[in-house]
């Protein structure tokens, strides 16, 4: 089958922290969505211990994976199976097995079939900043980038057919968000070094597409809530009168980057754009 729109992100709940919401508006729109995970993340915390054991965990997030895909109107799931290298410094950076430690030319490879496979009309990958320079957000990331270059090349027939992607676009969080979120005592960002916080997310003035996903913030929440190790019912984002829940629902943002070749401005993601437009108050 081929898709319109194709993340390719690290982890299970990636895809829906940051862009559930358009995945909705795409099915509501008959756009097709595709998403390739590259880890079971199982280096992750485990919110709610009744949920899973760490040998536990890369089996549970994969079913949670799947269960919020299925209420995302996914078309399209495909997991490579890396290990999750975890975040920078831990002990499971190390492990062989990890996403960061893998052969680069054999995770390209498998990217560069996927899409020459898929031949989507737009793909969503992780910038070099990783959003919060996480170091499978970081390598995914600069693999997809070469992957859609050697994806269009005259080369390596066994992976399939030359394909161009029309569209390209980076995963994008304001940065202007993240420090105001500084002073909020319930904001993963609390107190954070300021040093850190202004090397995370991008400039409000570079991001190109802003979409209001207000309409379908309620099944944004039940898929988010799908990801249960990873996120509980007390956390701000899921509580439906708290500030950061409103301004997460509602917004959802990404930047678009050149390709050697002429690209297509009536692409899916900007499609949904034009139809559910966003405004860039904080």
């Amino acid at each position: 089958m081929t898709v319109d729109i194709l993340y390719i992100l690290a982890h299970p709940d990636d895809e829906s922290f940051g862009h559930a919401g358009t995945m909705l508006l795409a099915d509501q729109m008959g756009i097709s969505t595709g998403y390739i995970c590259a880890t079971r993340g199982e280096a992750g915390k485990i919110r709610d211990a009744a949920l899973a054991t760490q040998p536990q965990l890369a089996a549970r997030r994969d079913l949670e994976l799947r269960r919020a895909m299925k209420l995302a109107k996914l078309d399209e799931l495909r997991v490579l199976g890396y290990r999750d290298s975890g975040m920078d410094g831990t002990p499971e950076n190390e492990d062989p097995r990890c996403l960061i430690q893998a052969d680069e030319e054999e995770v390209t490879a498998h990217l560069v079939m996927a899409i020459r496979d898929l031949q989507p009309k737009a793909v969503i990958g992780f910038g070099p900043d990783g959003v919060y320079g996480h170091p499978d957000h970081i390598r995914i990331g600069k693999l997809t980038d070469r992957a859609i270059i050697e994806a269009a090349a005259d080369t390596d027939p066994g992976l399939g057919e030359p394909w161009q992607v029309p569209a390209f676009y980076h995963v994008a969080a304001p940065r202007e968000r993240i420090l105001a979120s500084r002073d909020n005592p319930e904001s993963p960002y609390h107190n954070a070094p300021l040093e850190v916080l202004n090397k995370m997310g991008s400039p409000e003035a570079e991001i190109t597409h802003w979409t209001d996903t207000s309409s379908v913030a309620t099944e944004k929440y039940n898929v988010l809530m799908q990801h249960a190790t990873q996120i509980t019912p007390d956390s701000p984002v899921a509580q439906p009168n708290h500030p950061l829940h409103q301004q997460f629902m509602s917004t959802e943002t990404l930047i678009r980057r050149e390709l050697p070749w002429t690209g297509d401005e009536q692409d899916p993601i900007s499609r949904i754009r034009d139809a559910y437009p966003a405004t860039h108050q904080r």
